[in-house]
């Protein structure tokens, strides 16, 4: 059923005063705060029609009413003004996150710092899946008689540096022609893209060193393989504690688990949309930990293609306006410098 103004109205008034105060509403504070043009008793009705309609919950305790997911739904969908950064904050930002960018974890540990402190929820950000970026440069350095760091460093600033254990001593030079090869061979393709036969063709053209590079080349993948976990940068975890829906010490309880699964808190973001702005509401989140948190997720790309998420999680009464403005913001700056540094 399709919602007449009157009710999207009153509808909107009771999400904004619900988000504001965190109380139940009810009809005479509607009145009262909202030039809605009507009487409480018509009020009362239409919020009667909205809650035979799903779109409002009475709390046991209360005789006002609160939102349910499927009216953050709508309102997310049809009725927000996504609310733009103070220009002030907008500039600090820029400046803030350009003086950051070192390697891409600094940028990404600061990027959620940042949305924290301009949110007041907790943010989640997960740094490049290695799988998907492609290998710039590797480098074979000696740390011992038998043992070298592989030093390996994606087009998005990834770094990664096991240690490899020599199956015979090797010199310095050796080594140099082994990168050499290495990268002549790899340069430019993913993970993915690296298959058995170039792994082949690398091991033919080492001759006398086939054996060597037999024993160093799995311990190399193995490397990079372990990174294809998410890292996963975390600010403002105890934001939660701010909301009194979290003064139950279940939810508290159960929120603190969920950002305690990486696991499965990185599954939740990764399986947001990977185009603009999503947000999950509540019971439309996969696993229960979840069910009464939102969760606003942007990503970060280069050359089209997604590398990593930025997200807030918190209560389903967020402030979606706000976090949405923030989201866009960072994740735009974070586009920007990504292309200008990797171009």
């Amino acid at each position: 059923m399709k919602l007449n103004d009157r009710k999207l109205t009153i509808l909107q008034a009771i999400i904004h005063d619900y988000i504001q105060t965190a109380e139940p509403v009810g009809s005479r504070t509607l009145s009262k705060k909202y030039e809605l043009g009507i009487s409480p008793a018509t009020i009362r009705n239409e919020m009667s029609d909205l809650e035979e309609l799903g779109f409002l919950k009475q709390p046991h305790t209360s005789a006002g009413r609160i939102p349910s997911d499927k009216a953050y739904r709508l309102y997310v969908d049809d009725l927000m003004e996504i609310k733009r950064i103070a220009e002030y904050h907008r500039q600090q930002m820029k400046v803030d996150l350009l003086k950051k960018f070192g390697e891409v974890e600094q940028l990404l540990q600061y990027s959620s710092k940042i949305i924290s402190q301009l949110t007041n929820y907790t943010s989640v950000v997960l740094a490049p899946h290695i799988k998907e970026n492609k290998i710039k440069h590797v480098q074979l350095v000696p740390i011992d008689s038998e043992k070298v760091l592989a030093v390996m460093v994606t087009d998005t600033g990834i770094v990664k540096n096991p240690i490899l254990k020599l199956s015979e001593k090797v010199n310095n030079n050796t080594l140099e022609r082994i990168s050499n090869i290495i990268n002549a061979k790899i340069q430019g393709k993913t993970i993915k893209e690296i298959e058995n036969d170039i792994v082949l063709n690398i091991k033919t053209e080492m001759g006398e060193f086939e054996s060597l590079v037999q024993s160093i080349f799995p311990d190399i993948f193995s490397g990079l393989e372990s990174g294809d976990e998410f890292e996963l940068f975390m600010s403002g975890a105890t934001n939660i504690f701010n909301f009194p829906e979290y003064n139950d010490l279940i939810k508290a309880k159960a929120f603190l688990k969920l950002l305690e699964e990486k696991q499965t808190l990185s599954s939740l973001i990764t399986g947001s949309s990977d185009s603009g702005l999503t947000i999950s509401i509540g019971s439309e989140n996969s696993c229960e930990e979840a069910k009464e948190c939102s969760l606003v997720t942007a990503t970060y790309k280069l050359d089209g293609s997604t590398v990593g998420w930025l997200s807030v999680i918190g209560p389903t009464r967020m402030d979606y306006s706000n976090v949405a403005g923030v989201m866009l913001q960072v994740s735009q700056y974070i586009n920007d410098l990504l292309r200008k540094r990797y171009k």
